[in-house]
């Protein structure tokens, strides 16, 4: 198996504008809006702006792709979709945007692209690389995610952007992952705890294992029974209604744009645990056909998984 180098990485930064607005603080650093970002090229893709300094087709394959994202990820998440910008900055060269990086985010790691959101808009960062594809389906996942659901939990934000970044076709199976999890649990390292995963609320906190883990968590509601789909959705609206409520309160009754920041809910694992009908504690049952777990995973993983939470459900 190949080990993923750190990539990418979903920086939650709080802005404030000062003065003039030609400087935005945020815990990722300071953002001088002087600072040359990709402009001389501007495409708008329906909620994407796509912003380059190379000459890109309007109908490239790639971008194409990330427009039918949008619809891909509303359908399977059951989430009506945002109209809010996107902005996303495509880098020529590796060497760019590695400058850009250090000088405005040295405290982080070296990535090949990341998603930044503050108070005001969502931005895509990432340089036309071999692995562009991956990344930007990741990344881009990620902005569509934020328009509609602007503080969800840390875990399922990673984890359906892992699912996302997948090529379509694929349904969602990232292969890496799999492979790493069986061999993490073949040699004792690893056993799945979903309530452990929302618990972490940092970046930082997060091994290769978590965002492993977190995906397959996703695969497996959204890709083996339509209950389980179901219960993802509900989870979601839930979500979503909550932050709506939450924005009313704090509004006197008027609702605006959901606060970016974390509400207190429910868990998906509460939900997961109540619903015994369709994670049974014996004989996980496995599906047939192309993409399927009983094709393309180890047989393991989704009684590991299933096991898991029956163990919680009896604990």
């Amino acid at each position: 198996m190949v080990q993923r180098t750190p990539k990418r990485f979903l920086f939650r930064l709080f802005a404030l504008a000062i003065v003039n607005s030609s400087v935005i603080l945020g815990c990722a650093g300071v953002i001088e809006r002087s600072v040359p970002l990709p402009a001389r090229h501007a495409l708008v893709m329906d909620q994407l702006v796509i912003h380059s300094d190379f000459n890109l087709p309007q109908h490239h394959r790639l971008l194409e792709d990330l427009r039918a994202l949008r619809a891909t990820l509303q359908a399977k998440l059951g989430l009506q979709s945002s109209d809010e910008p996107i902005h996303v900055y495509l880098f020529e060269t590796e060497s760019r945007f590695n400058a850009f990086s250090a000088r405005h985010y040295p405290e982080f790691p070296t990535r090949r692209a990341f998603f930044v959101k503050n108070d005001t808009s969502l931005a895509v960062y990432a340089h036309w690389g071999d692995r562009v594809a991956e990344d930007l389906r990741h990344e881009v996942a990620h902005g569509y995610l934020h328009s509609v659901l602007p503080a969800i939990p840390l875990w399922l934000d990673e984890g359906l952007a892992e699912y996302f970044e997948t090529p379509r076709g694929d349904a969602g199976l990232n292969r890496p992952h799999v492979a790493l999890l069986n061999a993490q649990a073949a040699s004792g390292a690893w056993l799945p705890d979903l309530p452990r995963l929302e618990h972490l609320s940092t970046a930082a906190e997060m091994t290769q294992t978590d965002y492993a883990e977190s995906w397959a968590w996703i695969h497996l509601l959204l890709e083996t029974i339509p209950q389980r789909r179901e219960l993802l959705q509900n989870y979601l609206r839930s979500m979503k209604t909550s932050q709506i409520q939450a924005c009313r309160r704090r509004t006197g009754g008027k609702v605006g744009q959901a606060p970016r920041r974390n509400v207190d809910l429910k868990g998906l694992a509460l939900f997961m645990l109540g619903a015994s009908p369709i994670f049974p504690p014996r004989h996980f049952e496995k599906q047939n056909g192309p993409g399927s777990y009983t094709e393309q995973l180890d047989a393991q993983l989704l009684p590991r998984l299933a096991q898991g939470l029956v163990e919680r459900r009896q604990g």
